[in-house]
């Protein structure tokens, strides 16, 4: 049996996904369609996954003539996992012999199976929302774990020596972007003050990292920390992104597509949460603790940029705060 999924496009979203596409793939083979810069992540989940690189948001003429190849596949399913008119038209164009997505936007004029969000979808994780479509198209009853990635031996000094790493080296991750929007962001001037009492009482390496339109990010934390800093800020493929996070003793990071990664990667995390709410998009990580206040009577807001204008909600969390979470987490010693 073949199964097509229309993926979603944003990294921590594909990364929600991957219980229910991996219980899809346990008992079908799984065709993604997702846009091509977001590739590669699919290749860091188990299963019998193959992906289509499909510019999804172009002309929708040449996307048509771009999914030619899923509609060959002739699919026994297809399950639209975003909730536009756009995912619900791409999922009629594979032509498979039953569609299935929520219901929302009147997508039931294109879906052959719509259905409806609970009433309390809201206070749901968007993890157990994906595997409800997998599990209304009859492909799996339970949800499984997120599956941990673990690079080879190999492949992870490959990856830490190319920034200057030992082998054997301890490290941890900074990780001061978010590309949702601002309002996310813990402020640069806090990572640099993490950035100084990490390196005191740790003494270990910290690299930092961040997409290619975040550097000033990095280098300013750079600019105004001190000890170890390894500044990979847009030179990380998504494959050596996931070897750092795999090896790393413990991750810093907003809300971020880095965050849900180093959930995969099983990483000790710790986040700066403001404008978040964690019920829905909170990482699947069994080893991950948030540090907020409730300073803000708006939070949490969901919105890409402070509705406020000030930020209070995240400005208000201390980087001995997170310090001591960090602590919590993972201990006071360098073992």
């Amino acid at each position: 049996m073949k199964t097509i999924f229309i993926g979603l496009n944003w990294l921590g979203d594909i990364i929600m996904s991957a219980p229910a596409i991996i219980a899809a793939a346990e008992t079908s083979e799984v065709h993604i369609v997702t846009r091509p810069h977001l590739s590669d992540f699919y290749q860091l989940l188990p299963g019998n996954i193959t992906t289509h690189p499909i510019t999804t948001n172009g002309p929708i003429q040449g996307v048509f003539r771009a999914l030619k190849p899923l509609r060959a596949l002739k699919a026994s399913k297809i399950i639209a996992l975003p909730d536009s008119w756009r995912a619900a038209i791409l999922a009629k164009a594979c032509s498979a012999r039953e569609s299935i997505g929520f219901s929302c936007q009147m997508r039931g004029l294109l879906l052959d199976k719509a259905i409806d969000k609970p009433v309390d979808f809201k206070q749901m994780h968007e993890s157990d929302l994906h595997f409800m479509l997998v599990k209304e198209a009859g492909l799996a009853s339970i949800k499984p774990a997120l599956p941990v990635y673990k690079p080879d031996e190999q492949t992870l000094q490959q990856v830490t020596g190319k920034f200057g790493l030992n082998a054997s080296e301890k490290y941890m991750v900074l990780a001061p972007g978010a590309a949702f929007g601002s309002a996310k962001r813990w402020p640069p001037e806090k990572f640099a003050e993490l950035a100084r009492l990490i390196s005191d009482s740790y003494q270990l390496p910290i690299v930092l990292t961040a997409g290619s339109s975040e550097t000033a990010l990095t280098r300013q934390i750079c600019d105004e920390a001190r000890g170890r800093l390894i500044d990979t800020a847009g030179q990380t493929s998504p494959g050596e992104l996931a070897c750092l996070l795999a090896g790393a003793r413990a991750l810093i990071a907003n809300d971020s597509g880095t965050m849900h990664l180093g959930a995969l990667c099983n990483t000790p995390t710790v986040v700066p949460v403001g404008p978040t709410d964690m019920t829905r998009t909170g990482p699947l990580n069994p080893r991950f603790t948030e540090v907020s206040t409730d300073i803000c009577p708006q939070a949490p807001c969901r919105q890409r940029v402070c509705p406020r204008l000030d930020q209070i909600c995240m400005q208000n969390i201390s980087a001995l705060a997170v310090f001591v979470a960090l602590q919590n987490l993972i201990g006071t010693s360098n073992d």
